[in-house]
């Protein structure tokens, strides 16, 4: 009788840490799923087709006729705006002026529309949405467009010459096409939006915020933009950077670190030079170019940096995107990689976390893991996309 209850004393012992445990993780789960809910936010995002009838560069402003709407409105565009451009980023110079563009709107708690999220070009959408167009029949000079999913279009082709039998992205403006694309010059327009932007970067440097300065230590933090997420990535340690500023601040590189879509880079500059900075700040950063392999290899270019198991099941969590199902422009993951998903309202992190984890347990490296990963759940695992 001694021996079972000196047992149960010990089982009790050993399992009350444990279950105690359980039990504050439950109870932080819940106060978690009170506190940020249990829906995707872009679910709630309002997005809208529109027709951009001005931009203003310097301003960062994008004048709309919203469709449905009858009067045009001036937006201004978020400071980390995504802005997409012939299936790639962009700059909202290159948006055509005129044409239809699709626009995600920022919205106050009272769900007003006030800003600019998203916009892009109708070419990058159907690239998002990897919904084939063709054209189905031409008559009269009017040509129509089939999608596999939705409504046919009906649009004039002025002197534009149909492409038949393939697939096709296309611009329109009003009820005409501006431009036409088959599949190859389509591949040839995105790669020269690549170099444009790639250019661009050289130039500007990689768009992104101040997240915190340390003066007295010489370190500050900085979070560049989801477009920068290659060229960010393939930063080491020792790397020297420019901040832009009046004269530029030089910087080094301390540490390069994945955040959701976006990168987070802590680097060591000068303490004075700090005084030109504050928190929330928007800047460029120069680096210097990495290889062209660096934008068209499959693999991330940070692969295998990380050593410690967690650390490199969240390192590929923000690394791919969500290849889950879900249709209607809701799933966050589809666009702003897998780490952005809510796993208050989505399995799908979670699934993912335990499938990585169980790979790596196999001995797998880095590389394998994501080979084993891309062939399971396709290339929407690389890209930014959503399903209609």
């Amino acid at each position: 009788m001694r021996c079972i209850l000196l047992s149960s004393m010990v089982i009790a012992f050993l399992s009350g840490p444990v279950f105690a445990d359980e039990q504050k993780e439950k109870a932080l789960s819940k106060k978690v799923k009170e506190i940020a809910g249990v829906a995707e936010f872009l679910r709630s995002v309002p997005k809208h087709y529109a027709q951009l009838q001005s931009v203003d560069v310097e301003h960062r402003r994008v004048t709309l006729l919203v469709e449905g709407d009858k009067f045009a409105k001036t937006w201004e565009l978020a400071a980390d705006a995504e802005v997409k451009v012939l299936g790639w980023w962009g700059r909202i110079d290159q948006l055509p002026i005129g044409g239809r563009v699709w626009v995600w709107f920022q919205t106050d708690r009272q769900k007003r529309a006030t800003g600019v999220l998203m916009i892009c070009d109708e070419i990058s959408e159907q690239d998002i949405h990897e919904t084939p167009w063709t054209i189905t029949k031409v008559e009269k000079g009017i040509a129509t467009f089939h999608p596999t999913k939705g409504a046919d279009r009906s649009l004039k082709l002025g002197t534009i010459a149909p492409i038949m039998g393939e697939r096709v992205w296309f611009q329109s403006s009003a009820d005409e096409i501006r431009a036409l694309l088959g599949e190859s010059e389509f591949a040839k327009k995105r790669d020269e939006q690549k170099a444009e932007l790639r250019r661009r970067w050289e130039k500007n440097g990689l768009p992104g915020s101040v997240l915190f300065l340390h003066p007295l230590s010489g370190e500050l933090e900085l979070m560049l933009d989801h477009e920068a997420m290659r060229w960010s990535r393939s930063l080491q340690a020792g790397a020297e950077v420019e901040i832009d500023a009046v004269p530029p601040i030089k910087a080094v590189v301390r540490e390069v670190r994945p955040w959701r879509e976006r990168t987070q880079v802590r680097v060591v500059a000068a303490a004075a030079d700090q005084g030109d900075l504050k928190p929330g700040q928007r800047v460029h950063v120069r680096t210097k170019a990495p290889s062209a392999s660096v934008e068209s290899s499959l693999l991330p270019p940070d692969m295998g940096r990380r050593k410690v198991k967690e650390e490199r099941v969240e390192w590929f969590l923000a690394s791919i995107y969500c290849t889950c199902l879900v249709r209607g422009n809701i799933c966050t993951g589809h666009f702003y990689t897998l780490a952005s998903c809510n796993p208050n309202g989505c399995g799908q992190p979670t699934l993912m976390k335990k499938q990585i984890a169980d790979l790596i347990d196999k001995g797998m490296t880095d590389e394998q893991v994501f080979a084993a990963l891309l062939k399971e759940h396709g290339p929407g695992l690389l890209k930014p996309h959503l399903l209609p």
